[in-house]
């Protein structure tokens, strides 16, 4: 006879925060935090990047496309999944940023119910170019992320290359160009023929992205010199 297995876990819902939708989603579970472990303990980005897209799939009750979330909102969810699934509050140990002094380092509780995703008020995704051309940019995933990572700042070629992932559509008053439907030079050639002034307004697209994302205050034990840290992206947090 087989062994009854837990088929009831509570139900919560969150937002999404590029997109505002809500959804429906359930705490993971022993057999999906084990995986997250293994992850972490291979230290192979890729990997860790995989087991966390497969466990936010896994929970999420409602269809949503995984691979083509913002990072910040996939690290916003794990927040989430976080919370309901092992706790709300997190400790972390913070260092003084003066003393040298092993004992320098002061402990921070987080409630992860309380972080959020924090909106630049001068960021916007479709930006008028000149004439009556435009452009739209789509948030890049965790995967385009980690190509940024390993991209050389230097190397021109790479960073457009990049760029161009993140292009959604070009746009006129009276045909929209899908970026699927266009090859990569063709891309290229777009953003390359911008002036430099353009060129910038499409760049701070990418330096306002929305970002996960909370303040903390504490003092050193050792000079007692009090800090405010803002603690940016899921590494910040564990």
């Amino acid at each position: 006879m087989a062994l009854p297995i837990n088929s009831s876990t509570p139900v919560y819902t969150l937002t999404i925060p590029s997109t505002e939708k809500t959804i429906k989603y359930r705490p993971f579970l022993i057999k999906e935090e084990k995986a997250l472990l293994i992850a972490q303990q291979s230290e192979d980005p890729i990997v860790m990047v995989n087991s966390l897209k497969e466990v936010i799939k896994a929970c999420i009750k409602d269809d949503v496309n995984v691979d083509s979330l913002a990072t910040f909102d996939l690290e916003y969810i794990f927040t989430q999944l976080r919370a309901k699934s092992v706790g709300e509050v997190i400790e972390l140990q913070l260092k003084c940023d003066t003393c040298t002094d092993e004992k320098a380092v002061a402990p921070i509780r987080i409630d992860l119910t309380t972080i959020k995703v924090e909106k630049n008020p001068e960021h916007k995704n479709k930006i008028e170019l000149f004439d009556d051309v435009g452009i739209a940019l789509k948030y890049p995933t965790i995967d385009v992320i980690k190509k940024l990572e390993s991209v050389d700042n230097n190397n021109v070629d790479q960073v457009f290359a990049i760029m161009v992932e993140c292009i959604d559509y070009i746009y006129n008053s009276t045909e929209v160009f899908a970026a699927k439907d266009q090859t990569k030079q063709e891309l290229l050639d777009f953003l390359n023929n911008l002036s430099s002034q353009q060129f910038l307004t499409v760049q701070k697209f990418f330096e306002t992205i929305p970002k996960l994302t909370h303040t903390v205050s504490y003092k050193c034990p050792v000079c007692s010199k009090e800090h405010n840290k803002i603690l940016e992206g899921l590494n910040s947090f564990f």
